[in-house]
């Protein structure tokens, strides 16, 4: 395969994994759209649920990899909903956020409705062709990662 063709392969996969991100991002939306969460809230609540009791602000924004701002201002609304209950840190500065009984509820109303998208999504795709696939976007994930640290030295240089 020459330079051009592999060129024209990797930019059609590109846009097939932006595309399949966009259908599953609507799907996702119009399934959980009835839980009454934004989707940002939504997503920080599942992300709290896999974190665990006890996590901070910091430690949210970072496994978000979003601003400090941005979190706190969805734990306002999430808090505000009663989803989210926060506590003071064992350093009495930090807060300790975990998620509410009604939080909980929602969650697990979440995770099914993502079980069944799951279930759709990779519908017809054996085993072999699942770990395939996730072995070569890890390693996409591996180069990008790399790429964003070279960036970041040779800005700071």
């Amino acid at each position: 395969m020459g330079t051009e063709e592999r060129t024209a392969r990797i930019r059609e996969t590109i846009d097939a994994l932006i595309h399949t991100m966009r259908l599953h991002h609507r799907i996702v939306e119009k399934r959980i759209e009835g839980l009454g969460v934004h989707h940002s809230q939504h997503r920080m609540l599942m992300k709290l649920s896999r974190m665990g009791k006890g996590a901070s602000q910091k430690d949210i924004a970072a496994a978000m990899d979003v601003s400090p701002a941005c979190v706190a201002r969805a734990l306002k609304q999430l808090s505000a909903g009663g989803l989210v209950e926060k506590a003071g840190g064992a350093d009495g500065r930090s807060n300790a956020i975990s998620i509410s009984p009604q939080g909980e509820r929602l969650v697990g109303d979440s995770l099914a409705v993502f079980r069944q998208i799951d279930a759709q999504m990779f519908e017809g795709i054996g085993e072999d062709e699942l770990l395939a696939l996730g072995g070569v976007l890890q390693r996409i994930q591996k180069n990008l990662v790399n790429m964003e640290k070279q960036d970041g030295r040779e800005g700071s240089v």
